[in-house]
């Protein structure tokens, strides 16, 4: 698998009219989520669920941003002869906003299941566009943002196919201070390329600090 520079470049290209003088800035945010697993292959379904934990950062100057994020936690199977598994999920991206209410972003994504016999373990590069839409300025926004995977590899012996998903959401920001608080839903599905699929949700409360 070959990272797809000429995508990141083109967004770094995104932002014109940086000058030197800018000062980058620095915010963080933390996540609690409950998330639900769903696993359709030739072996049998899989259901897990459970709640995680995750950490963001992000570097911005002008228009483009560096992001960093992590997310751990353990689902529990909803049959008993199942194992738990713990969720691991990093990510990396080069973002840019090309219009005030519009962001591109792409970068590394690191997902895995970790279980007592096995790993499951993806590894993809994903593109991101996301839309902003206020409901009351500078309080009060809807998005939504749609990602597709523009390649992946999976550990296990049956290979990755196609991986999309999106995400949808309401940031609110007080009146006074630099915190906010973000509610969001969240779906990623992924194909087998050789038959069955897997999908992942998330509802998610989130604080952070910063601009985001």
């Amino acid at each position: 698998m070959r990272a797809p520079l000429p995508l990141c470049a083109t967004l770094l290209a995104l932002a014109p009219g940086m000058r030197a003088q800018q000062r980058p800035t620095v915010s963080f945010a933390g996540t609690a989520a409950f998330v639900w697993v769903r696993s359709d292959t030739a072996g049998g379904a899989v259901r897990l669920r459970g709640p995680v934990l995750a950490g963001e950062g992000r570097l911005a100057l002008g228009r483009v941003a560096l992001a960093a994020g992590l997310l751990e936690g353990r689902l529990n199977p909803l049959a008993a002869a199942a194992a738990p598994r713990d969720l691991v999920e990093a990510r990396i991206a080069v973002a840019a906003r090309p219009l005030p209410w519009l962001e591109v972003a792409a970068g590394p994504v690191v997902r895995a299941y970790v279980a007592d016999a096995v790993t499951e373990r993806w590894m993809f590069w994903q593109a991101r566009a996301r839309a902003d839409a206020p409901i009351v300025a500078a309080r009060l926004a809807s998005y939504v943002e749609l990602c597709r995977a523009l390649s992946s590899r999976l550990n296990l012996a049956r290979p990755a196919g196609r991986m999309q998903g999106g995400e949808a959401g309401l940031v609110y920001r007080p009146p006074q201070g630099a915190w906010w608080v973000r509610m969001a839903y969240r779906v990623d599905d992924a194909a087998f390329s050789v038959g069955g699929s897997e999908t992942l949700e998330a509802i998610s409360l989130t604080v952070g600090v910063g601009g985001w």
